[in-house]
């Protein structure tokens, strides 16, 4: 698989940190596994500052550009991101399903492979499961 470029896991990074607000609460488990990526990475400690001053959607136009390895990647990534807190939210998965249409991801999450995961939020969509 091809490395990824600095500005690529500064992308892949703020695109999980808008998945960890999207339930309206960060917890510690959420932001230390966002920690624990930046550590792998490789990155100091001012990639926050970056994170910060990117804006999702500038962040999506990195991700919709990695070769599909990248995607398969980032989207495993994003799922452990839902479930980090071992509940999945619904609008979680409704931002997991979006960026995965906007950035050409094949979608590799499933609701039935955390059965003991609560799961809080109103699903509404059955599409959306």
């Amino acid at each position: 698989m091809k490395e990824l470029e600095y500005n690529e896991k500064i992308a892949i990074l703020k695109v999980l940190k808008d998945l960890e607000f999207a339930d309206n609460k960060a917890l510690d488990c959420e932001s230390e596994y966002i920690e624990q990526l930046a550590k792998e990475y490789g990155l100091t400690a001012d990639y926050q500052t970056e994170i910060d001053n990117l804006a999702t959607l500038q962040a999506m136009n990195s991700i919709s550009n990695l070769d599909q390895t990248q995607k398969k990647e980032f989207a495993k990534l994003m799922g452990r991101m839902i479930v980090v807190d071992k509940d999945i939210n619904y609008n979680e998965i409704k931002l997991y399903n979006m960026i995965c249409d906007s950035c050409n991801i094949e979608k590799d999450f499933h609701i039935e492979d955390y059965p003991n995961y609560s799961l809080s939020g109103p699903f509404l969509n059955p599409e959306d499961i």
